[in-house]
């Protein structure tokens, strides 16, 4: 991937191309915002015409210069990246991309045309300008007009059959006009209790070990599965966003952090456009999503539970929010919908806000959706009637989606598989081919993609099945089992905070886009030591679907990590150097003679046989691989023979250079300061 140009992906359907239509006498040309009539409209029945002074709030999304964009992120993430990065801050993006400017051109139309800008909302880092008015006023503003609908489950919402119209002149500055619908609920939470009936699972045998109550899954647990038992990282100084439409009761969690002595996390509620900590039917999403958050990093500084309402302008603005904020480094998002019932609006509207997301270093994870390649779901459970779908925001181009598998066995000696409970319940592991947006330049010649053209999902994988392997949760006052690609997100996210603790400690920046190291790191020759590569199973009903193989797939993506051996190498092998004297280096005959020959070494002892060496410059340039043998060298068992050429066969200079030793199981010994002179 770093050889390769970081471009972003374009939309494979341009719904927000803009169509102009002359306007007689002179004026001004206006134009047609395509992809804003609601999907909702298609099963709903129109009940009577909007009262003239019904308040209606709107999100004014700006919209950002995408070749500014483009370049921005090459030069952080594509070929030629520095390995410090220089992420944006909040305001030195605005002031890059002229926030100020398009801003105030979005609050001058708004003011002209009689509605009124919300001042709370006001942040001059903020993508969204948040404006008001009667309807009657949105509706000569945007040329729009606005009714009631009844859908098929009896909500009554407001709407419009057409798209809104804009001044031409202020298309280069607005990506959307979220809020002229007010559907609620359309988001859903990706997780999964255990199947109720016991005769369904009775082929499907817990794993054993598990240490939890009900033997689920305790935070020991999932450490000794995915290689983090022996991390003494847990996201000190570190801050993770959850993003969420529902609230949650703060005393489970702490109830949560009690049993399993864990410290107890400070929270954070952050309420969007008026949303208030409420518990209601999503509330397990957001209890879920904290205490995973918190049994792999229980050493975050803060978790800032980010709410917002059910809504296209409410899940919009609460990315933005995160977004504006630039606090949390790390975001974890578990709510979505399938991109064939989400409106090409909000789609545009969030790519916006993601983009900026990966200009500021901040990672975000989505879960990929439990109907496996069908993501489309009713009160009965998964449809796998309507062809294969993809859910966003999993399946957007600078987000991370994270799909489901299935453990058995035990704690100790797990085996991992496609999660897929088709036959026995309704669900499994989100994955497949979008409809929406090209094959993002990190998935060009990924190998079992290369005659893909569009973006492929899930990105990785980890364990989601209720059944096999679920959590432990405390939930609304007792202990439940929990599963589902909401499972899988968080852990991610919590994975990327030890990981950014680690970074910090070596004095670099934050993981940023996930993508970008995520795809460097599999498709490099330690892909098995990062890695638990899923290669059975797949994520349809009935053998439909997309079936996991070695490497990448539709299934599970590059599949779960191997939680420390993946922060070693993702965060940079500089995080282990030590200013130690080198006690166990020695040299022979006179290594600082470049110039003999045969070459002088420098021999590197108490090396574990099978380890591997990687002699570096400080700068970070990599000299020589060398491999421990075991064998001898001059009376020093387990010795490494470094001759002062690098691998293209130069001489080495003069200067400050560093060695790092790794057992063969990627584990790190120590890393040394060598200077030759």
């Amino acid at each position: 991937m770093g050889n390769r140009s970081f471009k972003k992906p374009i939309l494979v359907v341009l719904p927000l191309i803009m169509s102009l239509l002359s306007t007689p006498g002179g004026a001004e040309s206006w134009v047609s915002m395509q992809g804003h009539v609601p999907k909702q409209l298609r099963s709903a029945t129109m009940i009577e015409r909007a009262p003239a002074d019904e308040s209606v709030q709107l999100s004014l999304v700006v919209h950002l210069d995408q070749n500014l964009l483009d370049q921005t992120l090459e030069q952080l993430y594509g070929r030629g990246a520095p390995a410090k990065k220089h992420f944006l801050s909040s305001s030195e993006f605005a002031q890059k991309f002229g926030l100020a400017d398009k801003r105030q051109k979005l609050k001058d139309f708004a003011l002209a045309n009689g509605l009124t800008v919300d001042p709370t909302e006001d942040r001059p880092e903020s993508m969204v300008v948040k404006v008001s008015g009667p309807a009657n006023v949105v509706e000569k503003t945007f040329q729009v007009r606005l009714n009631h609908y009844r859908d098929a489950k009896g909500q009554i919402f407001r709407a419009h059959e057409t798209d809104p119209m804009i001044p031409a002149s202020l298309g280069p500055h607005l990506t959307a006009v979220l809020g002229l619908s007010n559907f609620v609920g359309a988001a859903h939470p990706h997780l999964r209790r255990p199947a109720l009936s016991l005769q369904k699972i009775a082929s499907r045998t817990l794993i054993s070990g598990g240490t939890g109550p009900g033997g689920f899954l305790a935070p020991a647990d999932i450490k000794a599965i995915y290689g983090l038992s022996s991390a003494t990282l847990t996201g000190s100084g570190q801050t993770v966003a959850v993003f969420e439409l529902d609230g949650y009761t703060p005393s489970d969690v702490v109830q949560y952090e009690t049993t399993f002595s864990l410290p107890n996390i400070p929270i954070t509620f952050i309420g969007v456009d008026g949303a208030t900590n409420a518990p209601g039917a999503g509330a397990d999403e957001v209890t879920l999503d904290i205490e995973l958050v918190a049994a792999v990093a229980p050493g975050l500084a803060q978790i800032l539970d980010y709410g917002g309402p059910n809504t296209e302008p409410g899940r919009n603005d609460t990315y933005n929010k995160i977004a504006t904020d630039n606090v949390a480094k790390v975001v974890s998002t578990s709510w979505g919908l399938d991109e064939q019932n989400t409106d090409p609006a909000e789609i545009s509207a969030e790519n916006m806000i993601f983009q900026k997301m990966a200009a500021q270093g901040q990672s975000i994870y989505a879960a990929a959706g439990d109907c496996g390649a069908y993501d489309q779901q009713n009160n009965s459970g998964c449809i796998t009637t309507n062809g294969l779908r993809v859910d966003n925001p999993a399946s957007q181009p600078f987000v991370t989606g994270v799909g489901g598998t299935s453990l058995t066995g035990s704690v100790a000696s797990p085996t991992e598989t496609t999660w897929n409970e088709f036959s026995i319940s309704n669900g499994g592991g989100g994955g497949g081919v979008s409809a929406v947006w090209s094959i993002p330049n990190y998935q060009a010649g990924v190998a079992g993609l290369a005659s893909q053209t569009s973006r492929n999902v899930p990105d990785v994988a980890l364990n989601a099945d209720p059944d096999t392997a679920p959590y432990a949760i405390f939930f609304s006052g007792g202990w439940t089992g929990f599963g589902g690609t909401s499972a899988a997100a968080p852990l991610w996210a919590a994975l990327t905070a030890l990981l950014n603790q680690q970074s910090a400690a070596n004095g670099t920046v934050s993981l940023g886009f996930a993508n970008a190291v995520i795809y460097q790191q599999a498709t490099s020759s330690a892909y098995h030591n990062l890695f638990n590569d899923i290669t059975s199973g797949t994520n349809g009903a009935s053998g439909g679907g997309f079936s996991a193989g070695p490497g990448y797939d539709n299934a599970t993506g590059w599949g779960s990590y191997k939680g420390l051996a993946l922060i070693n190498s993702a965060s940079g092998e500089l995080a282990v150097i030590t200013l130690n004297n080198l006690t166990n280096v020695y040299t022979y005959p006179n290594p600082w003679d470049v110039r003999k020959n045969p070459p002088s070494f420098v021999a590197i002892a108490g090396v574990p046989a099978g380890a591997t060496v990687k002699i570096f410059t400080i700068s970070g340039f990599l000299v020589k691989d060398l491999t421990a043998t075991g064998v001898s060298a001059s009376g020093v068992k387990n010795a490494v023979n470094w001759d002062l050429t690098n691998n293209s066969g130069q001489s080495v200079a003069s200067g400050l250079y560093f060695y790092l030793v790794k057992t063969s199981d990627q584990t790190l010994v120590h890393g040394k300061i060598a200077i030759i002179r």
